[in-house]
């Protein structure tokens, strides 16, 4: 792990964690057929439920994989370690900090810092979960509380420093990306071909892509085991494929995450099911009398990656469909940029099993952008992006040329590089309020340019002068960004993460 992230792997899980498990506030892109279809977030997408939207879901998702696979011996003390903040009128909560202050839900659920463990409505610290006892993290079935950390759903759960914040992001992950709950996702995507294109299907191939690598990841290996430290036992773990018979953990009625249907858990919990048929816990449970069993993130990852396949399949079909239709690209900076979703792609396809994408979309990046010329950056920014179209389409076309090649066209598309130096060429833009949801997608573009000016350099012929600028361009709007990623205000903390986990360094292809 670069040592940047490094730094940040513990409070990026807190955040990534708590907002795939936080059902609302919900803005669902959802278009209704008819009175029937007015149902929870949760009924139409029992995975990715969180995070405000679907596809800050997923990419949220992807983040903690990428964070697991990056976090061989990074400690998990002082990390989720620090359990859960206050309950919020919503039932959600903040996440710990190392520093133990205490913290405190806002009515509209915002996360905050806080380090002590304070109960929920229902007794229990709810992460995501609702007033009612809906889906919990860190919450016990009897009014009791967490020990150390947050636990998903079931009885709390303690960690110790050898387990932290990962093994909470496995729990996590086990509930979420199960069979059954992928199946109901899978199958809006094939009914609603248009949802979430091309931005979020991108990133579906970003995290189908991001579980395989983690399950042939060296990382953990097969003896990841937390042993007899108590992390596990008596837990109701979730699991999507752990350990079965005995007495399940899942019992006494625990809220437990996920939507995929259980095996082996008991059929009296007051699971949140989001649509699917369901008992306590999404896949088979952890049993308490097989609680030192080896608790394997490679095997789990394995788990995730074959659930997962289905729905790569049906963004391949659809990203198939829909390509030879689109006839222009569409150019601004948010979540329709065809540049960026299919730079995303290509990241993606081959190691998320989709080969079959690298060609038609390596070629519709060509046809595209490859005739472009003249481009300035006093055309930047809009006051709404979290994109930066001019880099998007560069480092989309970087991709697709070769060396000498795209050193070329750089100079004829964007020929102003030429004569800018790292202060001049697109400085941060002014963020007059961070709070506002679009005004605030401006820290976004700070931070997605930076991850595509680094791309860019990293394209260019050792020596190229041009490297430097855009080295120095990339660094300026990091620094502008960074600070805010985590800064406890939803508006933010529910996607920023991942383009800062970009921008420090990693690439959806690593």
């Amino acid at each position: 792990m670069i040592p940047a992230l490094e730094e940040r792997a513990a409070h990026f899980a807190e955040v990534a964690l708590a907002n795939v498990t936080r059902e609302y506030p919900n803005a669902p892109a959802h278009l209704l057929a008819g009175p029937d279809e007015l149902v929870p977030p949760r009924t139409l997408h029992p995975v990715f439920y969180g995070a405000y939207d679907w596809h800050s879901s997923v990419h949220m998702h992807w983040l903690l994989l990428r964070l697991l696979r990056r976090g061989e011996g990074v400690s998990g003390v002082g990390g989720l370690g620090g359990a859960v903040g206050a309950g919020g009128a919503d039932g959600a909560v903040g996440v710990g900090s190392t520093d133990g202050a205490s913290g405190a839900g806002s009515a509209g659920g915002a996360l905050v810092g806080g380090g002590a463990l304070a109960e929920g409505a229902d007794g229990g610290a709810a992460v995501g979960g609702s007033a009612d006892g809906g889906a919990t993290v860190g919450g016990t079935t009897d009014g009791g509380t967490a020990v150390g950390g947050a636990a998903i759903g079931g009885p709390a759960v303690a960690w110790d420093g050898a387990e932290g914040w990962r093994g909470a992001v496995v729990r996590a992950l086990d509930a979420h990306l199960t069979p059954d709950a992928l199946a109901v996702e899978t199958a809006y995507l094939r009914a609603h071909p248009s949802f979430e294109r091309p931005y979020g299907w991108a990133w579906l191939l970003a995290l189908t892509s991001e579980s395989t690598a983690l399950a042939e990841s060296g990382a953990f290996g097969e003896s990841g085991a937390f042993g007899e430290s108590g992390a596990l036992a008596e837990s109701g773990a979730l699991g999507g494929g752990g350990t079965s018979g005995g007495e399940s953990g899942a019992h006494r009625g625990s809220a437990a995450l996920g939507g995929g249907a259980a095996s082996g858990a008991h059929k009296e919990s007051g699971a949140l099911d989001g649509g699917c048929e369901s008992s306590a816990l999404a896949g088979s449970s952890v049993t308490r009398g097989e609680s030192s069993a080896p608790f394997s993130v490679r095997r789990s990852a394995q788990q995730w990656r074959a659930a997962l396949a289905p729905a790569a399949d049906a963004v391949a079909d659809l990203l198939l469909a829909w390509l030879p239709k689109a006839t222009y690209p569409v150019r601004h900076g948010t979540h329709a940029n065809s540049a960026f979703a299919l730079g995303l792609v290509l990241d993606s396809a081959q190691r998320a099993g989709q080969q079959r994408l690298v060609a038609p979309v390596a070629e519709k990046i060509r046809a595209w952008y490859v005739p472009d010329h003249g481009a300035a950056t006093r055309w930047e920014p809009s006051g709404q992006d979290f994109l930066s179209p001019l880099l998007c389409e560069a480092d989309a076309v970087r991709r697709v040329l070769p060396q000498d090649e795209f050193a070329a066209w750089l100079g004829v598309f964007l020929p102003e590089l030429a004569e800018a130096d790292g202060t001049s060429f697109l400085p941060p833009p002014r963020v007059s309020d961070a709070a506002d949801p679009q005004i605030g997608h401006l820290l976004g573009l700070c931070l997605s340019r930076a991850a595509a000016l680094r791309g860019i350099a990293g394209a260019l012929p050792d020596g190229d002068p041009r490297t430097a600028t855009l080295t120095a361009a990339a660094e300026a709007n990091l620094a502008a960004a960074l600070p805010a990623t985590t800064s406890g205000d939803f508006t933010t903390d529910h996607w920023l993460a991942t383009f800062a986990t970009l921008a420090l360094g990693e690439t959806v292809a690593d």
